[in-house]
Parts: C-alpha cells; structure tokens; sequence
C-alpha cells in the first residue's frame, strides 16, 4: 500500500511540473506576409519589418537557467504565406573571431555555431522537424519522434548566412513540401529554436528545456499559434543517380584484364499520397557509399543482425521498430549460408528440418555434479 501510494505521488508530481511548463510556455504569433523575400542572408527585406522577435534565449546545456547576455543575444524573426515559411535571425557576438567557421559539409553538425527551429507540426508532443544553419550557411535536418533524434532524415529548403561585425544574419526558406501538417484552416505548432555557440560550449533554447525532465523535449517547446488557411503541397521527388566504377585487380593473366569497369544508374521516387502515408519506390538503388559492416565472427546458430545504413530503409522505421518485428536487411537476400543447413540434417532427427537437437543438461545429486549430452 505504502509503495502504491508513493508511486501515485510521484506520478502526480510529473504530470502537475508538465502542465505547468505548458502554461509557463513561450507563444509567438504567425504573421502572414505578401512581400518578397530574397534568402541571401541580408535582414533588408520590408517583409521583415512587421514580424514579432523571438529573443531572450534561456541557456539548456551545460548549465540550464542562466540568461544569454545581451552582447550576445538572439533575434529571431518568422514569417509564412501560401508556398513557404521564411525564418530570419539576427546572432549577435560580443568579439567576431569568437564565431567558429569551418567548412564541414552538410549534415555534420556541431563544429560551427548554429541556429535551428523545430516545428512540433500536429502538436502532440512526440513528433517534430528540425531545420539548422550554421554561420556559413550549411544545413542539417532532422525528424523526430519517441525515439529521439533522426539526422539520416533529409529535407529539400533553402539558407543563406553572412558574418556581419557584430555576429552573423541568416534566412531561411522552408517549403510546404518539405514539412508535414494538419489539414485544417487555423492550427497552432508547437515551436522551439535552438542556438549554438561552439567556443564557449553553450546551447541555449527560446522556450526554456529543463534537462532534468524526462521524456521527450518536444514536450517544453513554446508555441507558434494562429496559422491560417496553409494549403497541403502536391509531395513529388525525383532523386536520380549516376555512377561510374573502376576496379584495378593485378590477375596479371594472359587472356585475364587486371582493370574492370562498370557504369550504373538509378532513381528514387517519392510521393505523397496523404499526410499519413508517403509512398517510396526505387529503381536500381546506389549503395555504393553506404558504409560497410564490421566482420563478426558468429559461434551461434543464429543469423547476425547488422545495422541499416541504406538511407531507402532508414526514414519511418521508427514505426516498425517495435519489439524487433521489421528487419529491413531481410529484404533484397538471403541469410548466407541459409541453404547449408540441410547438410546437417540427419535421420530422425528433432524439427521441421529434422535438424538433430543436442544439448547439455547438468544435473545436482548432493555434493555430485553430472553431465551429460542429450540427443
């Protein structure tokens, strides 16, 4: 009874700290704008000019609480209309040589400063899109879920950065097709962005995160409310390839090339059918850069489970993960050695395979111990 009722309080200490972080949430209204926005980093554009700002940034890691200061504030501005939602910021940085700039390539995050917005797109709490710049102008992407963060997830939208006396300026345009949402005239987001200061080893957030608060922390995300009349894209991409191999091999053989070719080619589909349900098809897909598996050497009579790099088989798994039911490397072929079993089998063996069955089983008498295989 004792254990119940302290489970019980506890429980009601958790759900009472969580709504009190939703009422204590950051909100920020969507403003609908007509005006052209150019994405070259500049902060010039009039569309700009009537946008709220999204500033006094809480630091989350390493230490949570503390205030950024105001030589190195965030501003940070949202707009929307029919096709795009259109982010701005204004980085401020006390000493210029403090912002870290090296060229890292896109989806390496976490040697550059860097801003990213999260949309919590259906507001639930579990799910959500992530979208970074660095002060170079570099991107990363993310989606998420109850299983944490997915980088491998990859989205098409467009950046642009300059590093300006003060700090760095940004924009960023985030197509409809790029980002998934109800279909409902006036919604609200859940909404969080996130700074980077690589120097100093601070991340702080606009809404603040407590690290101390488990579960998800799309549960601590502020909100981006009154979004009006969005319409749902048409979602259509073509990802082709091309690739040429060489292969050098010393047969040194008469009648045998040392040197071998290959060209091959292929595409990627994928396409929208609902907010629920994207459709992905494949023709002849590129693995060729996907990394390979470690050797293992396998001393039991089960198949090894390797882990999926195929970017193909690795964006939704997440739905399919539960309990180890969907194994995606299952696909395409066969276990190696699958067929070999049969030279084992014996007569009157034990299985479907009549596969013989052996095992050891000790037994205790006392102060003996016995052994003995069983077949």
């Amino acid at each position: 009874m004792t254990r119940t009722l302290l489970l019980l309080l506890l429980l009601s200490s958790s759900f009472t700290t969580i709504a009190q972080m939703n009422k204590d949430a950051r909100s920020l209204p969507a403003v609908r704008t007509t005006g052209k926005i150019k994405i070259d980093g500049l902060l010039n554009d009039s569309a700009w000019q009537a946008a709220p700002v999204a500033k006094d940034f809480v630091e989350w890691r390493p230490t949570f609480g503390e205030k950024e200061e105001f030589k190195n504030r965030t501003e940070i501005k949202i707009v929307y209309n029919n096709d795009n939602i259109f982010v701005s910021g204004y980085v401020h940085e006390e000493n210029k040589d403090s912002i870290t700039k090296e060229l890292v390539g896109r989806d390496v995050i976490g040697s550059n400063d860097f801003i990213g917005v999260i949309f919590d797109t259906y507001h639930d709490k579990i799910n959500g899109f992530g979208y970074y710049v660095t002060s170079l102008g570099e991107q990363f992407d993310a989606k998420y879920s109850s299983d944490g963060e997915d980088g491998n997830w990859n989205s098409v939208y467009e950046t642009a950065s300059v590093i300006v006396a003060d700090g760095w300026t940004f924009e960023m345009r985030i197509p409809y097709a790029a980002i998934r949402f109800a279909n409902v005239p006036v919604q609200d987001w859940g909404i969080n962005i996130t700074r980077r200061r690589s120097r100093s080893g601070k991340q702080l957030m606009w809404n603040p995160v407590d690290p101390a608060v488990g579960g998800s922390f799309l549960a601590q995300f502020g909100n981006w409310t009154g979004i009006k009349d969005i319409k749902l894209p048409i979602r259509l991409s073509f990802s082709p390839y091309f690739s040429a191999y060489a292969n050098h091999y010393p047969f040194n053989t008469p009648g045998q090339k040392n040197t071998a070719t290959a060209v091959n080619g292929g595409m990627d589909v994928k396409y929208g059918i609902n907010q629920a349900f994207t459709l992905d098809m494949t023709l002849i897909p590129d693995f060729g850069q996907v990394q390979s598996d470690n050797q293992v050497l396998n001393l039991t009579p089960f198949e090894v489970q390797f882990n999926e790099y195929r970017s193909f088989f690795t964006e939704g798994t997440e739905l399919f993960s539960k309990g180890g039911l969907f194994y995606s490397r299952r696909i395409g072929g066969v276990p190696l050695h699958y067929w070999d079993v049969q030279s084992e089998m014996k007569p009157g063996g034990f299985g479907h395979w009549g596969l013989q069955r052996h095992h050891q089983r000790t037994t205790c008498h006392g102060n003996r111990r016995q052994d003995r295989t069983e077949h």
